[in-house]
């Protein structure tokens, strides 16, 4: 009975973790790996901004539609000696407002332990040098999955709707999207089936609309279309399709590497919904966070030295939030019927 007891306890060396709490930039190494770790984020896919405390405004510059003679204006011995701006410019803000976020996770180190040990201490690097390192990157990277989706989809926390790039209420549909950091993106709706050869159609309805209602865009470094794993894949099966040319099954023996529409790149976010694409610049997305200031924090609690469990609690705290720079240099293709 004794040994059955105290088998969950029973390693080579007993793991003794010192419970800590790290704050402001002690926490980065953990709390950027929850906050950076989202594939839209650690690709640079979108632009992001630390170092935030509650909010932040995204101011830019534009040419307005009409007024004055324009930014060009006749020179030569007729020309104006005084300068005759004629209200051509004009600048747009945006508020970025951030979203408190924490994590509250309970692991059992007799269940981690052994597939730690078994991975190997002496990789070089593979691995943290400590234990208590290992528990806390591991609940980050858990964290930051579940981050990538909140970024696209909203709803950052359980109580309050909260604005992702597409939606805010974690499901896309037209409500959601209207309550989005795109909301005023031109949309496109398109009929076009889930197949390879359908996918093909989305991308052309798109790109057509970005040519009609948003040219200028297209010219901006970084332009692209945002979509997420089922578009991807489709879009793959459909070039494969497309270039077959009579081959049969040797359609799909093909390695295709950086796909691009038209030249233009496609950028993979698994947090991104189905029957959705994107088309923007990467500057044009912001992704802000409180990295870098004091009010970040990861904790590590050995609760197993208190109630005579082999728990140990980590919990974090960090804030982030997305917006648009400029609210109308987009498209948004959507598949909702």
């Amino acid at each position: 009975m004794s040994n059955k007891l105290n088998k969950k306890r029973n390693f080579a060396d007993d793991i003794v973790i010192t419970g800590d709490t790290y704050a402001g930039i002690q926490a980065l190494p953990y709390v950027t790996a929850a906050v950076k770790s989202p594939d839209t984020v650690a690709k640079n896919y979108v632009r992001t901004i630390d170092g935030l405390t509650k909010s932040a405004v995204v101011n830019n510059v534009g040419t307005t539609a009409s007024g004055g003679t324009g930014i060009i204006q006749p020179g030569g011995t007729g020309a104006a000696c005084s300068f005759n701006p004629g209200d051509n410019l004009e600048t747009t803000e945006q508020v970025l407002t951030l979203i408190d976020l924490k994590v509250q996770e309970q692991i059992c180190r007799a269940t981690v332990f052994p597939t730690w040990m078994g991975q190997g201490m002496d990789r070089n690097g593979d691995l943290p040098n400590s234990f208590s390192d290992f528990l806390l990157s591991t609940v980050a990277g858990a964290a930051g999955q579940m981050l990538e989706n909140s970024i696209w989809l909203g709803k950052f926390d359980q109580t309050n709707n909260s604005a992702g790039f597409v939606s805010n209420s974690g499901v896309f549909d037209q409500t959601g999207l209207d309550a989005s950091a795109c909301k005023d993106f031109p949309q496109i709706e398109t009929l076009a089936l889930e197949t390879g050869a359908g996918t093909l159609t989305f991308f052309a309805d798109v790109f057509k609309k970005v040519a009609e209602d948003k040219p200028g865009i297209m010219s901006k470094p970084g332009f692209g279309f945002y979509v997420g794993n089922q578009i991807y894949s489709l879009y793959l099966a459909g070039l494969a399709e497309a270039g077959g040319n009579g081959m049969g099954s040797m359609v799909t023996n093909q390695n295709i590497i950086a796909p691009s529409y038209l030249g233009y790149p496609i950028y993979l976010c698994p947090g991104m919904p189905s029957k959705c694409i994107v088309a923007t610049y990467r500057e044009n997305l912001i992704f802000g966070s409180n990295l870098a200031t004091d009010y970040t924090e990861a904790q590590l609690i050995p609760t197993y030295q208190y109630d005579g469990s082999d728990n140990v609690r980590i919990g974090m705290k960090f804030a982030v939030g997305v917006q648009v720079g400029v609210s109308t240099d987009g498209v948004v293709g959507k598949n909702l019927a």
